[in-house]
Formats: C-alpha cells, structure tokens, sequence
C-alpha cells in the first residue's frame, strides 16, 4: 500500500509582480520499503489578474525535485542515455562529452526513473491515482495520460510494433488551457551499474512545448498531443531520438528525419542546423550480441558550417550501428552535450581501407575560419579524391602566414615535408601536393596574422589518392613556408615576377627568373639538388644573378633531370648588412642533356653587369671564342689567358674581342680597369678550357 508521506510535501506562496500567488506542493509518495517515485502536484490560485505558469514557477518546482534523492532500487526503468565522463576527445585540446550533467565512466548504462508501468515494486499507475486525488484536493485538473516514450528499446533496434504502453505522464489545466510534463524524466536518472540514482534536473519536461513533447512521449489517446495536427504512430517510431539538449540549442533536422538509417553504397549522411554556431562531436557503436563496441572516430567525416554541420558515416563492416551526436556552443569550453541518435543498419561495407584520425574534431574549414581570416578553398567535397597530386587553393580575407600538416599512416615526419609546397600570397594560400602512398591522408591548415605569434587550425581536408607518385619524385626536402613570390617578395622589395607559380618545369635544363626591384637592392641565389650534392661542380655555379637598375634575374643552368631547390636571398642597401630569405623555387628537370656550369663570378661583378658571351665556364681548348660582356663604368676590359687580349667597347656599350682558349686546363680571367689612372686591374670572372667541355671534371674557372 502507497501512502502519502506527510513530512514530504512541501508548500511555498510566492508572491508575483502582479500581485497572484502561487502555492506549489510537492508530493512524495513512498512506501519504505518501496522504491519511490514523483509527482507533482501543482497550485496556482491569482488574487488578481489570473496568470499562466511561467518560468519561475517550473524553476522553482523543478529545483525542489532536483533537491531531493531517491534510493537505487529501481531495476527496470525504460530510457538508457549513455554517459562520457572526462573522457578526452582525440585532439590537440581536451573535450568532454556528457549526455546528462552528472558524470560517469564511460560506456556505464542510465535510465530516467518512473518509466515503467509494470514495475512490481512501485506502480506509476497507483502513484499517478493517488496524485490525481492530490491535485482535486487543491484545486487542479490533473490527468495521467498512457502511452509510448523513446528509450533504449528502440535504441536498440526494437520497434514497438503498437505493442502495451510502456510509460505515464501528466497533463494539467491551468486557467483553462492543457500543459504537459514528465516529472519522472525531469527528476534524475538510474546509474544501473551502481545502483543509485542521479538527480539530474531537466526542467525541459515541465511544461514542454506539444511539438517538442511529442518527439518522446507518444499518448495512447491522441488528443493529449495537444497539437492541432496529431503525429501518427508510425511517424513517431521513426523521427529522430532527440534529447532535451537538442531543444535548448535550437537545433535542428536538415536529413534525414528517419531515425532508422540503411547505408548506401556503404555510407550514409546526416545534417543538423542550428540557430547560431555550434560545435559538434559524435561517436559511433557496433551493436552485435546485445553489445555496444566503440568504434574509432576516423570513421566518420565530419563537416562544419556556419550555422550547420553535416557528418558522413562509412562503417567499418555489416552491421547495425548507433550514431551519438554531441554538440556545445561554438567557443564554449563545457562538455559537449548529447543532442540526439540514429541507428545505422550497414548492409554492404565499402570501407576497404582505414581512413585517416583526426585530431581536430572537424573536416573541412572551421567555423570561424572567416574570422581567422580564410573564407573559402577551391573543393567542396568532404572527401577530395586525387590521383598523384593535387592543389589547393584557399582563399584569404586578409595577408596570413600559413603552415601545413600532411598525415598518412605510413608517412614519417622528414618524408611529410617532401610532400608539398607553400605558396603564400596577399589574397590566397596555396599548397601543391604530392601523395607517395595509396590511402588517406590528412592535410591540415594553421594560419596566423603576419604580427601575431600563435597559428591556429582553419581547416582540415581529407583526401583519398587513387595513384601514388614515385618517392625520387617528390619534392625537394627543408623547403620554406614561402614558395614562389608572394607576400614575402613584395616585403623585400621584389616585384613584378616573370615565374608565378613556386614550381618551375624546364624541358631545355635552362631557366631566368626575373623581378623588378628598386636598384638599392641586392640579390643572392643558391641551388641544391633534391638528392644533395653531386660530383659534379658545386650547384652554386649553376646559378648566376645578373642585377640591372631595375631589374634582377636569376639564370639556371642545370646539369641533369630531377628536381632543384632554389633559394633566393635579398638585402637593401643603407638598411640591413644582412640577406634575409626571400622565397624558395622548385625546379624540375626533364632535360635530356645536360648543361655546362657559368663561369666563376667574383665580388667586382656588381649592377649593371651582364655577361652576353660566352655563358659557359668551361670552354673548348685550342678554339678561339668570342668574348662580348657590359660593364658600367670599364675605362678597360682585358681577358687574361695563354694571351692577353683587350676587348674593345662598341656599339651599346659592349665590350667585345676574340680570344684563344690555349691548352686544356688553361685559365682564363677577365678583368676590368674602373679608374682611368689606375695601376690595378679587377678580377670579374674566370673561365677554364678543356677538351671535351661537356665532360665535366668537377672544376670550371
């Protein structure tokens, strides 16, 4: 027998703004020996102007439920809602997910009180009954209302198939309109493993709003709906299981609106919107065996929006499997809350591969990329397929600093870095890409303000390649952030470039690149192979800087095919003694022949001097050769071989004469008298003579 503990119920009057009184009487039912149960029963008489129940009035009962403890008695209650205490979110900063606000290890059962109405210890009809003669007693109209709410069985793949009610609830009349509340889910929830109960307050199932309600509770009798388009069973057993946090976010279905979800060539797709930015987080079970397995986050994709998210499932295997959505306000550092669950029935798995972990939480571009200053990128797929290379452009509000992260299962960190090129421009951020391996990859974006310290994630992409490249031909390795021109070679001075793009393709083994440029600065160039040194003359030979008044060119000579690392260095006069790194270039090789290195260039070769001919260090013995060179300023230009020969200045201030190479291993100097009444002569350059010049022995000049 139940009877009505006297000590229990609590009154409170409450005066209003507008002068009404509110009496709010808890009622707690038990028989000692009983586990016990809640309901409410409410008051609300006006001296006045008659009132709705407003919030103050849920507040204050739904604090007095939450106040109160239950013994962990209660072995059958229907709704399960799993809990995910201090466990970290895979990534570079620690979240934590919690379907309810208490806390408890991970994969532990708990189940919201009163939803049983068979329970052989505490019946919810008798406790209902006697609730209803409380609420005459007072002077409200109460009514227990039968009928289906959404828990674990359905959780767990069992549909209701119209089979006995499983639940009771109130509705309440308050100044003649109808309210509906669960006081049993809004009180608290049973840890089934340890046996207790959890106050947990939920003040959403006091007063619910009908088109809410009815995604949980479904009355035998439609009228108690309170909808003027009632919901169907069947529509009911199929929506989707949303939580209480799903209302308070404002959150809501884009697709599907079934809950019950059958894969499609072996994936499906979900898609929320919400009212304002929101992070999300999910987890995935395989249910087998009456067993739920955690099933690793890599297998799903999830994509975030301003004000949407959508998140891609590709299961593992055949199977059923339960999708847990979470989700926090967008740079809130609460724990994520469980919003809502699907159940995914995976007929046919297409995953042959393991996808790529994420720390991130996210695919795609963040939510407040705009803010960090990246408005867009040139893909809109969440998953980018690609054969051996790939380019990706993102677009920028403003000039950033970017870095990149490439992650593959089987890529180590120095070979990672011989995979792309950064190109960083005032209006876009560009990353040319090179895949070694079959699979999945992850390439992540940091950027930052050009004066700011810290990089921050604005994006993370995921791409499958399809048709991997050949190790020796990926890029060159100690690459800079600044590939090709961009914002860097305009900070220094360098404008106007011949070659846009960071990678460079010569069929002829000969390239210049050129840039315009104020005639206070001074450029230096360095060339290294992809394989490192070769045996053959040193790099920097290959290489030769030509400086005008306005205009500045690097010429490449290159000894064989492959790939090349240039690296261009500037400094302006009257400012820094210093060379400060410019940008790199990347230059690949498909000669067939190679090239003989430029001659040796000594620190008189200054502005202004160009070498016409010959361009070669390395010149044929026994021949004679055509000398044509401008030097700004020469009173006398002398090549100093196995003769001595002056070059005579013609037309367009060039100097010109014919010279005999001598012997091989013959060196020959060119140097210039820049003073009329000088006693010296400069050394500008020097070039050797040899038998065979395209058999290169390590030497020219």
């Amino acid at each position: 027998m139940i009877t009505l503990s006297q000590e229990t119920v609590v009154g409170t009057e409450t005066p209003t703004a507008d002068g009404a009184f509110r009496d709010i009487a808890l009622c707690h039912y038990t028989d000692y020996s009983q586990p016990p149960a809640y309901k409410a029963a409410l008051d609300v008489r006006t001296t006045g102007a008659k009132k709705l129940v407003g919030d103050k009035l849920k507040v204050e009962l739904s604090q007095q439920f939450a106040n109160q403890s239950l013994p962990g008695k209660d072995t059958d209650p229907v709704e399960r809602s799993q809990q995910f205490a201090n466990q970290s979110l895979p990534g570079k900063d620690t979240d934590h997910v919690e379907p309810r606000k208490n806390l408890m290890k991970d994969n532990v059962d708990e189940f919201r009180v009163c939803n049983n109405p068979n329970h052989h210890e505490s019946s919810v009809t008798e406790i209902l009954a006697n609730s209803k003669l409380t609420h005459a007693e007072i002077g409200i109209k109460c009514r227990e209302i039968s009928g289906h709410s959404r828990g674990s069985e359905y959780s767990n793949g069992l549909s209701f198939h119209r089979t006995k009610s499983n639940h009771m609830w109130n509705a309440l009349e308050l100044d003649d309109q109808w309210y509906l509340l669960d006081a049993c889910w809004g009180a608290g929830t049973v840890n089934l493993q340890e046996k207790i109960f959890v106050p947990s307050y939920d003040d959403f199932f006091f007063f619910t709003d009908p088109e809410n309600f009815i995604e949980t509770h479904w009355p035998d009798d439609p009228i108690w709906q309170l909808l003027k388009s009632p919901v169907s069973f069947q529509a009911f057993e199929q929506n989707v299981f949303k939580t209480s946090e799903f209302f308070k976010l404002c959150l809501s279905v884009i697709s599907p609106k079934d809950f019950y979800l059958k894969t499609d060539h072996g994936q499906v797709q979900v898609s929320l919107g919400c009212s304002k930015p929101m992070e999300f987080s999910y987890k995935i079970y395989n249910l087998s065996n009456n067993e739920r397995h955690l099933v690793e986050k890599m297998y799903g994709i999830l994509t975030m929006h301003h004000l949407s998210m959508t998140l891609r499932v590709i299961p593992p295997v055949e199977g059923l499997f339960e999708l847990m959505i979470f989700a926090r306000p967008m740079d809130n550092k609460d724990i994520y809350k469980w919003v809502c669950s699907y159940q995914i029935d995976c007929t046919q798995a297409k995953c042959s591969d393991l996808l790529i972990g994420n720390p991130f939480h996210f695919w795609g571009l963040h939510q407040n990329a705009k803010d960090f200053g990246v408005s867009g990128y040139n893909y809109e797929e969440d998953l980018i397929v690609a054969s051996s290379s790939l380019s990706v452009i993102f677009k920028t509000l403003r000039p950033l600093l970017a870095m990149y992260e490439l992650v593959h299962k089987k890529l180590t960190g120095p070979l990672s870095k011989k995979c792309f090129v950064s190109h960083i421009e005032e209006t876009q951020l560009s990353c040319h890409l090179l895949f070694p391996y079959l699979g999945y990859y992850r390439l992540s974006l940091f950027v930052k303000d050009v004066n700011r310290e810290h990089y921050k994630n604005a994006a993370n992409l995921l791409i499958q390649c399809t048709n991997p490249i050949n190790h020796n031909e990926l890029y060159p390795s100690d690459l800079s952030i600044h590939c090709g021109p961009g914002l860097n070679s305009k900070v220094n001075g360098l404008k106007d470039p011949s070659h846009l793009h960071p990678v460079i393709n010569t069929t002829s083994g000969a390239c210049t690149i050129s840039f315009h440029t104020s005639s206070a600065t001074e450029l230096l160039a360095t060339l290294e192979e992809n394989k490192g040194k070769t045996n053959l003359s040193s790099l920097d030979r290959y290489c030769l800087v030509t400086h005008l008044e306005h205009k500045i060119s690097v010429s490449l000579h290159l000894p064989l095919s492959g790939y090349y690392k240039l690296s261009i260095f500037a400094k302006s006069q009257g400012k820094s003694q210093e060379f400060s790194h410019v940008c790199d270039y990347v230059i690949r090789c498909f000669a067939d022949t190679q090239l003989l290195p430029f001659p040796k260039v000594y620190s008189g070769w200054r502005q202004g001097c160009i070498l016409l001919h010959p361009r070669a260090g390395l010149l044929e013995a026994e021949s004679w050769e055509t000398f044509r060179v401008k030097i700004p300023g020469a009173y006398k230009v002398v090549v100093i071989g196995p003769k001595k020969t002056e070059l005579q200045l013609i037309q367009n201030k060039i100097w010109e004469g014919k010279v005999f190479t001598g012997s091989p291993g013959s060196l020959i100097k060119l140097a210039v008298k820049l003073a009329q009444h000088s006693t010296t002569m400069d050394i500008m350059m020097s070039f050797k003579s040899q038998t065979n010049p395209n058999n290169i022995d390590g030497s020219s000049g």
